[in-house]
Parts: C-alpha cells; sequence; structure tokens
C-alpha cells in the first residue's frame, strides 16, 4: 500500500518551496498588483546536460518548481532520446508502508491527527502577533474568501499559503514535467527504475512529524510569508527562463534552497532525517548503476540538485565523467 500521508509530509520537505531564496521582504500592502507569470505556446524547456563514460550516455532533464500553470510542454527532444535509451531514472522514489491493513487504520489515524493545530490552538494563538498579520495579509490579498489556514498548524499552513498564492501568480507548485516523462516511457516500452522506499514504523513517523517543538514549525511558515512577500518575481522569472530553455538565465537567478527551515521543523527526527538521505542518496546511486549497465539512460532531477559547485554535476565531473549540457 502507498503511503500517501507520508508522501504529502515528504511535499512539505522536498517540494515545500521553490528554489529562490528571498533577498529582501518587502510588505505587501506595498507591493504592485501580481501579474501572472504567461508563457504562450508550445515550449520544450532547456536541453539535457549529457553524461557520458566510454560509450554509455547519461542524459538529465532538469526541472524546477514551481512552473507556469499555463504552459504547454513539448516533449520532442525527449522522444528522441528515449529512442536511445534502456532505462529512465525519477527524481525521488515512491514510499509505501507495507500492505497491513491494520498499519494502514493506524497510519489513517495518526495523519488526521497531524492535521490538527498542536493543542488544538487557532493559528492566530500559534504565531507571533506581527508573524500572523503578515500571513493574513497575505491571505486577505490574493485568497480573501478562503479562512482555512485558522484551523492549520503552521508548517501544513505554509504549505497552503504557498499553493494559494503560487497560484494567483500563475504558477503551478506541481510539477507534470516528470510524470510526462514516465508517460513517454512506458508508451516507448522504456523501463522506469522506480525506487520504492518502504516506510518501517511509519505511525512512528507520523507521531515524530506530530511532535515538532512549534518554533520550528513556526520558523518554517516564516520563511515562507517572507519567500511570497519579497521573491514571487524572480520565481515567475525562473519559471519563464525554464520554459523558454534559457539555463544562462537559470544559473543567475538565485536557486538557493529556501526550505532550510521547513526541513529543519520536521529534522528533529532522525528517522525523517534518514528518509530524506536516503531518498537523495538513491537517486545518484541508480543513475550510476544504470550509466555502467545501459547504454543509455534518461534521468529527471531538479536543477536545485544538478546546479552549484557541490550539486549532482560537480559530483559526476569530480568522479571523471565527462558533462556536456547547456
Amino acid at each position: 500500500m502507498r503511503a500517501a500521508p507520508y508522501v504529502l509530509i515528504v511535499g512539505v520537505l522536498l517540494a515545500g518551496g521553490p528554489g529562490a531564496r528571498a533577498q529582501a521582504a518587502a510588505s505587501p500592502s506595498d507591493t504592485q498588483p501580481i501579474q501572472e507569470v504567461l508563457v504562450e505556446g508550445q515550449r520544450e524547456g532547456p536541453r539535457m546536460w549529457k553524461v557520458q563514460k566510454g560509450d554509455h550516455t547519461l542524459w538529465i532533464l532538469g526541472t524546477i518548481s514551481p512552473l507556469p500553470k499555463r504552459m504547454v510542454w513539448q516533449p520532442d527532444t525527449v522522444r528522441e532520446v528515449l529512442r536511445q535509451t534502456q532505462e529512465v531514472i525519477p527524481a525521488w522514489p515512491t514510499y509505501g508502508i507495507g500492505a497491513n491493513p491494520i498499519t494502514a487504520l493506524r497510519v489513517y489515524i495518526e495523519w488526521r491527527r497531524l492535521q490538527q493545530p498542536p493543542d488544538h490552538v487557532p493559528l492566530r494563538q500559534s504565531l507571533p502577533p506581527r508573524l500572523y498579520a503578515r500571513v493574513t495579509a497575505l491571505r486577505q490579498r490574493y485568497f480573501p474568501k478562503d479562512d482555512k489556514l485558522e484551523d492549520m498548524r503552521p508548517m501544513l499552513a505554509a504549505r497552503e499559503l504557498l499553493t494559494k498564492v503560487l497560484d494567483a501568480a500563475g504558477l503551478a507548485l506541481h510539477n507534470e514535467v516528470q510524470q510526462s516523462v514516465l508517460d513517454l516511457a512506458r508508451a516507448q516500452d522504456v523501463r522506469v527504475h522506480q525506487d520504492k522506499i518502504k516506510i518501517e514504523n511509519p505511525v512512528d513517523v507520523l507521531k515524530d512529524v506530530s511532535a515538532t517543538p512549534l518554533d520550528r514549525e513556526v520558523a518554517c511558515l516564516d520563511s515562507v510569508v517572507t519567500l511570497l512577500e519579497g521573491d514571487l518575481g524572480a520565481m515567475q522569472a525562473r519559471a519563464r527562463a525554464w520554459a523558454l530553455g534559457d539555463v544562462d538565465a537559470l544559473r543567475k537567478l538565485p536557486h538557493t534552497d529556501d526550505r532550510t527551515a521547513c526541513i529543519a521543523a520536521v529534522s528533529t527526527s532522525e528517522r525523517v532525517r534518514a528518509l530524506i538521505a536516503r531518498a537523495q542518496d538513491n537517486w545518484l546511486i541508480a543513475t550510476e548503476d544504470s550509466l555502467k549497465r545501459n547504454r543509455g539512460t534518461l534521468a529527471v532531477q531538479s536543477m536545485d540538485r544538478l546546479l552549484g559547485e557541490h550539486g549532482v554535476l560537480a559530483t559526476l565531473r569530480a568522479e571523471g565523467y565527462s558533462v556536456e549540457g547547456p
């Protein structure tokens, strides 16, 4: 059985925010009316990186989140690469909790508990007055008729706030590009190497998340509010650059991970830290293994993990692989 509740928690951690850190916060009341990011027509996105050793080749498609929600992705290049590929590797594994129905019921019950604010205290009372005022300003500006945030714990309120504001900015947090690649691979009978990590003691994992200290949840929400107050323009620029295939612009725009506070919030648990580390390590292990076994491999990974002096591409170069790209 798939652990849908835990996948949502992983989403808070791993896809909880775009890859541009706010450089300077601006008061929502002082900003200009938000403009949607528009990318018309069909777009292929950036060219792929090509990693080689001998006559074995790994193509890597870099993705970002968010992307323009009205963009139509045209994956002609991916179709062509798949003709030379024996295996496709997604960016992240799936998670499972086994098939025990008792475990599944206990996970569901714990997941429902996790939805409730700590000690059933409403958001207004959980946050410092200044932060609550900033949250309220964003909500009233972007989704004034929705008051669900008040009944959420701070880190889940952060996810909800992020999703709603990005939607108003013409951006979609959910990345459809990887799913399109996997659908194309299956249509062309290309094997998909989908790691599945079994979560041992999933009820305890959810209990660990529920026990996240309130001050860390508040720090997570504060970081998301700061991002939304000051950096929507940068996020829109990154989304537009990806759609137009402008990797030079992507390199120049900030892509420092803004999710540090939210990851730290739940990383007090050794179990959660181990799951995150395992998911990150497994991808690089799988790609290098596939590169050795197959003449052609296609992998998907976020730009934030690919670029930079400590990114995946730098790691592959340091290990002696030839890396070419846009």
